[in-house]
């Protein structure tokens, strides 16, 4: 009997692995509940099929969200509907399950939707109100959702599911014992009752069979692996999952030690989760990659623990493991989208931050310094304009490979933003001094790595770079605060020229709230009339009429009059400057209609002439104020050249064809490229003032200065030089041909009414 207790017992411990309400329902209780209540209630798709006709006769809602079918469209069907073998050998499988000859099977089942799917079934013969049907529970054959019930909550269904458990059978036990003792004291008289309980008693192992044949289809039912140790170290019972795991048959698992199962291994996980045990009251949890006797790597999560019946008797153990190998790759892939650039397959900002963090904690432990850089690449949208993203992202994978090679252990690098890579330099000493010296030893180093020539599909470049650093205290907090100061010095160097390098210093905090109220007061400025025209004067031998440039200037409410060398860069950066420009060009219109022998030169900024509505702008100007447009003269930068050729060519084309002149101003600091100029229509040209200073006695800049004049003439087109300030350099200039000066020898630049305005 107790053979028999034990065997039950272990049937209901893998029903309980179900961990499902319907399970806990049928188990918790001393009386079973009708079958109705399991059948609708399972979470485990059910049919009931009459074996005669094949009409199938119920389908609870797991079946009817498996197939597809409603309740009354299923009640409507026959399994041959479903069952893609032909009508004859299905119906001589049911007669073989109507007489418990053959339970298991694998069918081609059809869905609603006409798909068909490999389907595991378990069936068998039940008899409901004095008929008899077939009983099929099926699954997916390659299901492998996991069960929404975490690890943990299967230990504690677990082991109370072995406790109610026996105390049942302990109770039908008792009763069973007291029968049989009284049937035999009174065996001589009473024939009937001990008829009664024969009868009964074949009745009870009747539904204990069919029981344990429901429990060990719905134990292979679930996905995860379950395993069932005795006290002596062998299996004895695992379910189907477990022996797809394995590779062998159930049948074969069971009985075996898991030496026989495993082999030899040292893997620490198998050694703890497989080989080791647990004791009465402990559990064992864990997570990690298992090989199969077969070879192939899982990452499963893993929980052990033991199995005591009412009475305090070791039963043995129960080990459950779930696949998650696809789930930690998803995870995997989550964190690389979340904290790695996926071109240059370094870490991002945000985890950048993250490990700074953790190197500020670690270096105020070890009072060592540490610093940080960020490297800029100089002119990247130039590049990418001139050769193409393509080119582009190459340079940007070469500038992270770069980095990385030649950061010393412990460092760490990242991109940031598009063109803009840090580096934590670490463990630099506990010296000021030293610290400093050695970074920018480092970030010298590293600054030259990224400035060599690198060949890219066949082109040639040789990128420039600008770093700014910051040197970390040992006590040190707030890593945004630093990578802040960090990318502070950077924008300070690319102000300074490319490929220059600068450290942090409090003043460039000053410097930032200065570019913050000057950025304010721009604002202001366009809402408030705060902008200013000045004029300086251009002196062209033997045009007719006033020739100036107009300058613009900033009228602070505090600081007074601001030159645009300090806002104009604020302004480009803001992108402040294409109302600004819109604002200078119709005030200059409107001084153009009001003299008729007023001709004016205004500067554009690339991202005004760039947009789309320039032209139309422009055009609804000229229809405004109705002067003659060969007396407005736009000037551009040769940056304009290589921010985007084609368009640029077809608006200077538009621009022309209004009668506009087109000047390139600053001319020679730029890119000079000599088949822009053949190519765009333009009437002149402007030296910039840095080689007009060397005027006549450095070699160098009159050599420039008169390839520059020969060209542009040979081109047709004329010479304006800027930046004139003595009788010399006019007397040289005018020597060699250029038509028109300009600059402090003839007149500062002054407020337009000082031109304009005629005398008392």
């Amino acid at each position: 009997m107790r053979r028999f207790d034990k065997r039950v017992a272990g049937v209901a411990l893998a029903a309980f692995v179900f961990a499902s309400s319907t399970a806990t329902q049928l188990y918790a209780q001393t009386s079973l509940p009708p079958f109705a209540d399991i059948f609708s209630n399972s979470p485990v798709a059910m049919m009931l099929i009459d074996p005669i006709s094949g009409d199938i006769l119920a389908a609870n809602d797991a079946a009817q969200s498996l197939y597809g079918w409603t309740s009354k469209e299923f009640r409507n069907l026959s399994i041959s509907e479903l069952n893609q073998l032909p009508r004859e050998k299905i119906m001589a499988l049911m007669e073989e399950v109507s007489l418990d000859e053959q339970h298991y099977f694998l069918f081609p089942h059809r869905f609603q939707d006409g798909s068909v799917h490999t389907m595991r079934i378990f069936s068998w013969p039940i008899t409901i109100q004095d008929r008899t049907a077939l009983l099929s529970i099926v699954s997916e054959a390659r299901d492998v959702r996991a069960g929404s019930e975490p690890l943990a909550a299967y230990s504690s269904n677990l082991v109370e599911a072995v406790r109610r458990k026996s105390t049942e059978l302990q109770h039908k036990s008792g009763l069973l014992n007291l029968t049989l003792i009284a049937a035999i004291a009174v065996l001589s008289g009473i024939i009937v009752i001990l008829a009664l309980v024969l009868v009964r008693g074949r009745r009870l192992v009747n539904a204990l069979s069919r029981q344990h044949l429901l429990l060990r289809v719905v134990i292979d039912a679930i996905p995860d692996q379950i395993y069932f140790k005795r006290p002596n170290g062998t299996l004895e019972a695992c379910n189907q999952a477990a022996a797809e795991f394995i590779g062998m048959p159930t049948e074969t698992i069971v009985g075996k030690t898991d030496r026989e199962i495993f082999g030899q291994t040292n893997d620490a996980l198998l050694m703890q989760q497989v080989f080791g045990d647990v004791n009465d009251e402990g559990k064992l949890i864990n997570q990690g990659e298992v090989t199969n006797p077969a070879g192939r790597k899982y990452t499963l999560e893993m929980i052990k623990a033991p199995v005591i019946d009412a009475r305090g008797e070791r039963l043995g153990s129960v080990s459950v493991w779930r696949d998650v190998t696809e789930r930690r790759r998803t995870e995997a892939r989550i964190e690389m989208l979340a904290y790695y650039d996926p071109l240059t397959k370094l870490a991002n900002r945000t985890k950048a931050q993250e490990v700074l963090v953790g190197l500020l904690a670690t270096h105020r432990v070890s009072h060592q310094y540490m610093a940080i850089a960020i490297f800029d690449l100089d002119n990247f949208a130039a590049i990418n304009s001139i050769f193409g993203h393509a080119i582009g992202d190459a340079l940007l994978r070469t500038t992270g490979r770069r980095l990385c090679d030649n950061i010393d252990p412990g460092c760490f690098t990242a991109r940031l933003s598009s063109d803009e890579f840090v580096v934590f330099l670490t463990s630099l000493g506990s010296s000021e001094e030293t610290a400093r010296t050695a970074a920018h030893k480092k970030i010298e180093r590293l600054h030259s790595l990224l400035s060599r020539q690198t060949f890219i599909n066949g082109n040639q470049i040789t990128p420039s770079t600008s770093a700014g650093a910051v040197l970390v205290m040992p006590n040190s907090e707030g890593a945004s605060e630093h990578l802040r100061h960090a990318d502070l010095a950077m924008h300070n160097a690319k102000s300074h020229g490319r490929g220059s390098i600068t450290w942090f210093h409090d003043g460039m905090v000053q410097d930032l709230v200065a570019r913050f109220d000057v950025e304010t007061a721009l604002e202001q400025a366009l809402q408030q009339g705060g902008l200013r025209l000045f004029l300086q004067p251009k002196v062209i031998d033997g045009a007719p009429g006033r020739h100036f440039e107009v300058l613009l200037r900033l009228d602070h409410p505090e600081r007074g009059i601001i030159e645009p060398g300090r806002f104009i860069d604020i302004a480009e950066a803001t992108g402040l400057i294409v109302p600004i420009g819109a604002w200078v060009l119709e005030e200059a219109c409107k001084l153009l209609a009001e003299h008729d022998d007023l001709h004016l030169a205004v500067n554009v900024s690339v991202r005004q002439f760039l947009r789309e509505s320039f032209i139309d702008d422009v055009a609804a100007l000229l229809e405004t104020y109705q002067f003659d447009p060969e007396r407005l003269t736009l000037e551009m930068t040769e940056s304009l050249m290589i921010a985007n050729f084609d368009l640029a060519l077809s608006q200077l084309r538009k621009i022309r064809d209004m009668k506009i002149r087109l000047s390139i101003d600053d001319f020679g600091t730029g890119y000079s490229a000599l088949v822009y100029l053949k190519q765009f229509p333009l009437n002149e040209l402007k030296i910039d003032k840095t080689f007009i200073a060397g005027v006549p006695h450095d070699s160098n800049d009159t050599s420039l200065v008169e390839l520059i004049i020969t060209m542009a003439h040979h081109l047709g087109i004329s010479i304006v030089a800027e930046g004139v300030e003595t009788v010399e350099q006019a007397a040289w200039l005018r020597a060699h041909g250029c038509e028109g000066l300009q600059g402090f020898l003839f007149s500062r630049p002054q407020p337009a009414d000082h031109y304009l305005t005629p005398p008392p």
